[in-house]
């Protein structure tokens, strides 16, 4: 059988770390989650595709706009007249509460409501007896292990797939459903459909079990998106291969300014790097651009640059010879002088060894724990491991843009 297995759709997440954004871009991001949809359902029709399932947070929270429920019931109409079945769980984000769906789901869509596991049936175009099970959050967090809950492989089904939206971490509160693969393959499942994590992997392949990881970026963190999970599962034994369906590219990328001899130059060199990096001139391509060997432009670049002056220029230059398909966010002039830094006598390693311990929730949560207790923070932040790993990368980067750690040093 033929399976198309995405999750982390976040639909109706808007795309972050952006500022002035120009309306011409604008429009083409508040499309795009639309857009996603449709590719999705587009090649599920155009591969006969004998389910599709998605495996949680296809929505970016619980309450989700009418308009995106009304345009995703209007897209699964599509693979209902494909005779094409649905199987939907629900995560973390879009913990399901019934009455907040202003739409009837068609009949082809069978969703998993309840953080209970259980087993559905579908008979395939081939006529075989394939069992899905899985369940759905009905609260933003589950701490409990839910693989002890799932049924051995089914004898009498033709193929049992497994549908799992969590975790293997075990930190403590707020965990995502934490299980182990080890468990996971005892099942005896001819596959397994998870959901939660946005890098894309391929966990096991015996039996097969993938992460789809999030079909589109929503932050620059996710540069490796893969698309959807194109599955194909036989008794005993399935392969898998991606298809992408992204409609917004991040990229970042490092130039050389080393042959730009003067402002012009640096201009004109840094408009051509710019403009042959565009892969898919198609799609809107957001990107970041860190700037080396600049010294010998002077005072003149640095101000330019530290005003916003430079990335104010090249942007409007860009969206004008890209038909508004090319957004440059951010630009970072990475200096080789370090005299204004403070230097810190310490070895390399001390940060590293930091960072690895306030990455431990308890550690974190402790060091923290006025702020996190604060009513008025813990409304608008949830703390998680993913922000936890957030705030320490960005605690890292200022470390280093404002010291400099050398064993050795007075």
């Amino acid at each position: 059988m033929k399976v198309l297995h995405t999750a982390d759709l976040h639909l109706d997440r808007s795309f972050e770390g952006l500022k002035n954004i120009p309306k011409q871009i604008a429009e083409k991001l508040q499309l795009a989650n639309q857009k996603v949809v449709t590719a999705i359902v587009d090649i599920a029709i155009k591969n006969q595709v004998d389910v599709v399932i998605f495996a949680g947070d296809t929505f970016h929270q619980s309450r989700t706009s009418i308009r995106t429920q009304a345009y995703f019931i209007e897209e699964m109409k599509r693979l209902e007249q494909a005779k094409i079945p649905v199987v939907m769980t629900f995560g973390n984000h879009d913990y399901y509460v019934a009455e907040r769906y202003w739409f009837d789901f068609p009949k082809n869509l069978f969703l998993f409501r309840s953080e209970q596991v259980e087993t559905h049936y579908f008979m395939t175009k081939n006529q075989e007896k394939v069992a899905v099970s899985g369940f759905s959050y009905e609260h933003p967090w589950m701490n409990e292990d839910k693989l002890s809950d799932f049924p051995l492989k089914d004898p009498t089904a033709d193929l049992h797939i497994g549908i799992y939206h969590g975790d293997t971490s075990n930190n403590g509160t707020q965990n995502y459903a934490p299980f182990s693969f080890s468990e996971m393959k005892r099942k005896g499942y001819d596959y397994w459909a998870l959901g939660h994590i946005h890098q894309p992997q391929i966990v096991s392949a015996d039996p097969l079990i993938v992460y789809p990881g999030t079909p589109q970026g929503h932050t620059k963190k996710e540069r490796t998106v893969q698309g959807v999970a194109m599955v194909s599962v036989e008794a005993g034994h399935a392969t898998v291969h991606f298809e992408p369906v992204a409609q917004i590219t991040w990229q970042v990328e490092k130039y050389s300014l080393s042959e730009a001899k003067s402002l012009q130059e640096a201009l004109i060199i840094l408009t051509d790097f710019l403009l042959n990096d565009m892969k898919a001139p198609q799609q809107v391509l957001l990107k970041e651009i860190k700037l080396i060997d600049t010294e010998q432009l002077g005072e003149e670049f640095q101000t330019a640059y530290e005003n916003g002056e430079l990335l104010q220029y090249l942007q409007t230059t860009l969206l004008q010879q890209t038909n508004h398909l090319l957004f440059l966010f951010q630009v970072e002039v990475l200096n080789k002088d370090i005299d204004k830094k403070v230097m810190i006598a310490a070895t390399p390693e001390l940060l590293i060894q930091l960072e690895k311990n306030y990455l431990q929730q308890d550690i974190f949560s402790n060091t923290l724990q006025e702020l996190v207790q604060n009513p008025l923070f813990s409304s608008v932040v949830k703390v998680n491991e993913e922000w936890r790993e957030r705030s320490i990368e960005q605690a890292d980067q200022k470390i280093k843009e404002d010291f400099v750690i050398q064993e050795g040093q007075p």
